[in-house]
């Protein structure tokens, strides 16, 4: 497809070129259009651009390429990088939705703006699931292709392990079907380092796991018996199977009307997880610690995969939030200090709202020469989460995210960056230590061969 736009810039030439719809500052839907999920971010993009097709994609590259804009690829906004700005366009592909299920194969085919809401409902018609994280309505392939570690991980492995084929658009405007087979430099490359960073991808095939009921839920302790879970969690996660994945969180429940009565305004220990085998075998392993200590609240029993978003319960309306995130190789007690001062140490009141260490190892550790994702050595991955109310609370947020890895500084894993677990600078930074240098180098080379004029430029620094 050869496409020309002329000079000086004139956006009703792309607004012509595409199906979709083209988005400008002034326009009444801009804001809304440009608006990531995290409000935290602010993009103010030259133009939001939402193809309506794959031509489109190719049309707003064009388009960007002569004239020397950078694009930004969203989904939903969860995870941005460096915002889009007047020098570039934003580019958001919710039109990609669609979803197709193939039992037989135990794959689902799904479009590059698809959540894995719609994946998952689709996919558990058929007793499978897919390898989503704790929040259902996170876009698929950017969660897939930064790594992707969720209730199923330990059985089954990371998602950037489930994927089989990436339909991706280049820079230069080819279309590209990427198999570990088929163009396996830029499958390897596309698995690890993220959406938006070497092309935009339009479609993903992923492999589905055998999932239709688990053993999944939380049980609620005092905060003040914080230590003694942590210990008893780390204890027990020594010998757990692989069909178990498990966590231990401290939250502080904002008193908002969107927490639950029970839980509003109050802080817990939690230990929360999802048993993938033999439900009876579930069953039992939490029975041992209902026996240990009984809890303040118990919402452990069997559960359709389905419903999976009830285990960690994540918002699903727009907030202005930071998160961090490393791995550990292990977790001293000192983890879990760390963890209780990050979320209800010093006055005033924190503004983390939880801090949450889960159990890795198990099918994640597994090497995949195919994908450059590196970093799945570490025992654990510790996420820090808070919400960004006021300037202030910004500020603080940072602090004590800085605070508490300088305390575990022994703690961290030979690769601690686990980048689905930050944004922004500290994403871009952290990219750095995700990698091994081979395959950093490896990915540079790549971003070369593939987006030599940096078109791609808000997704993390190769």
């Amino acid at each position: 497809m050869t496409i020309s736009f002329s000079r000086p810039s004139r956006i009703d030439a792309l607004t012509t070129a595409v199906r979709g719809s083209v988005i400008t500052p002034g326009d009444t839907r801009y804001e809304t259009a440009a608006a990531a999920w995290n409000l935290a971010w602010t993009h103010r993009p030259a133009a939001v651009v939402v193809p309506a097709d794959e031509d489109d994609v190719v049309v707003t590259l064009a388009y960007a390429r002569q004239l020397g804009l950078s694009v930004a690829v969203q989904t939903t906004g969860h995870g941005v990088v460096v915002p889009a700005d007047e020098q570039s366009i934003l580019m958001v592909m919710s039109a990609f939705d669609g979803v197709r299920i193939d039992p037989a194969a135990r794959t689902a085919t799904m479009g590059g703006g698809v959540t894995w809401r719609p994946v998952l409902a689709a996919a558990q018609e058929h007793g499978l699931a897919p390898l989503l994280g704790s929040a259902p309505h996170v876009g698929a392939v950017g969660y897939t292709v930064g790594g992707g570690t969720g209730w199923l991980a330990r059985h089954y492995g990371l998602a950037v392990d489930s994927v089989r084929s990436l339909r991706v658009v280049l820079a230069d405007g080819r279309v590209v079907v990427a198999t570990a087979e088929s163009s396996p430099e830029l499958f390897w490359g596309l698995c690890g380092a993220g959406g938006g960073t070497l092309g935009v991808i339009v479609e993903m095939t992923v492999a589905l796991a055998p999932v239709d009921e688990v053993y999944a839920g939380n049980l609620f302790y005092p905060v003040d018996a914080a230590l003694d879970v942590f210990d008893r969690f780390r204890t027990r996660t020594a010998d757990a199977p692989t069909e178990l994945t498990s966590a231990f969180n401290i939250t502080a429940f904002p008193p908002l009307d969107i927490v639950p009565e029970p839980l509003r305004g109050q802080t817990f220990a939690i230990f929360r997880g999802c048993h993938s085998g033999d439900l009876a075998e579930g069953k039992a392993m939490v029975d041992e610690w209902r026996r240990w200590r009984s809890p303040l609240l118990d919402t452990f029993g069997v559960l359709p995969f389905a419903r999976c978003a009830e285990i960690s319960q994540d918002p699903v309306d727009p907030l202005p939030a930071a998160t961090s995130g490393r791995w550990l190789h292990e977790a001293g007690t000192n983890v879990g200090e760390a963890m209780i001062d990050a979320v209800v140490g010093d006055q005033p009141p924190s503004p983390v709202l939880f801090a949450e260490l889960r159990h890795a190892g198990g099918a994640i550790s597994t090497p995949n020469p195919h994908v450059s994702f590196d970093a799945r050595t570490g025992a654990y991955v510790l996420e820090l989460v808070g919400l960004i109310m006021s300037p202030e609370a910004d500020v603080e947020l940072e602090q004590r995210f800085g605070h508490t890895w300088e305390r575990l500084a022994e703690n961290l894993a030979t690769l601690p960056g686990y980048l689905n677990f930050t944004e922004g600078q500290e994403r871009h930074a952290l990219a750095r230590h995700a990698f091994a240098a081979g395959t950093r180098d490896r990915l540079a080379r790549l971003k070369q061969d593939v987006d030599p004029s940096g078109i791609f430029r808000h997704g993390i620094g190769l």
